[in-house]
């Protein structure tokens, strides 16, 4: 089985690479540029080279895709740019995959599609309130999923909302910029102490549930949303992660926004196995300790 995966140069996508390959897969890593690092940290992987907003085509057929890769705020700050950037690429790696001969497409969607949240338990039918560019470009790539199944019944996909994902190397989320200043020495801010949080997946469950799911058939499309189970209160979960990282930094409480908790019942019934919460947060700060070589 050949699996493409883009944003193999990034972290999700590395680490879902890596996994695959060590699986058994043949993998093909969809990387933007090749950096002095890749082929250490993509060794065994066949890297390809494209810029997904341009066009790509696979050099050879694949089974399966997992669209990993994306433009964030946080490198692309002109909304309409990122917009038109994700969308593209996400048009031209679908229609690549296809004619490659894929028939399973997994989506790295995001919990930014849903934009303003007031539910108190988000689930795949929680519905859309006003997302940003970023959100609304995740919306357009899976709308072009829900159009391909129709048109191309023999093709199955799934729509992964993700929360914050974390691991070695995480970054551009609550808790990976959280464990960043603890490992720094610099205090942590953070709101409503008590109210429980599940939104936190580490990157190997991620991994492990997109090789169960490119591994079993797939029928029509499907939006999954993915978080922890055994929630637990925010203040617990940071300091699970000092506990994990051996750091004893001040963390400031305040209140305000919606706290809320995300299901994954759904994802559970195609294979995913949730962490738990408190555990998951103990070994990120392990993770990052060991990470940074401390």
């Amino acid at each position: 089985m050949r699996v493409a995966v883009t944003g193999a140069g990034g972290f999700a996508g590395g680490h879902i690479a890596r996994h695959l390959k060590s699986a058994g897969m043949d993998v093909t890593g969809v990387v933007r540029s090749v950096r002095p690092d890749t082929p250490a940290s993509l060794a065994h992987v066949d890297v390809q080279q494209a810029d997904l907003a341009s066009g790509i085509a696979f050099s050879t057929p694949i089974n399966a895709l997992v669209h990993c890769a994306a433009e964030i705020p946080a490198r692309c700050p002109d909304a309409d740019q990122l917009y038109a950037a994700n969308v593209d690429a996400a048009r031209n790696v679908f229609s690549a995959a296809v004619e490659a001969g894929a028939t399973h497409i997994i989506f790295c969607s995001s919990m930014s599609a849903f934009g303003t949240i007031t539910a108190d338990l988000v689930t795949p039918q929680t519905p859309v309130s006003d997302p940003d560019s970023y959100g609304r470009s995740k919306l357009a790539g899976e709308t072009m999923l829900d159009e391909m199944v129709t048109a191309r019944p023999d093709v199955g996909s799934v729509s992964l909302r993700l929360p914050g994902i974390v691991g070695p190397g995480s970054h551009d989320n609550f808790l990976s910029a959280a464990a960043g200043r603890m490992l720094a020495g610099d205090p942590v801010n953070a709101r409503n102490p008590d109210a429980p949080f599940n939104n936190i997946l580490p990157v190997m469950s991620l991994a492990r549930f997109v090789g169960h799911l490119v591994s079993h058939p797939l029928q029509g499309h499907t939006r999954l949303t993915l978080a922890a189970e055994q929630p637990a209160p925010i203040r617990q979960i940071l300091a699970e992660i000092q506990a994990g990282a051996g750091t004893n930094v001040p963390v400031a409480f305040g209140t305000g926004g919606h706290s809320f908790l995300v299901s994954s019942k759904d994802a559970s019934k195609l294979g995913y196995q949730p962490p738990d919460a408190l555990q998951a947060a103990r070994q990120f700060g392990q993770d990052c300790r060991d990470f940074n070589g401390l």
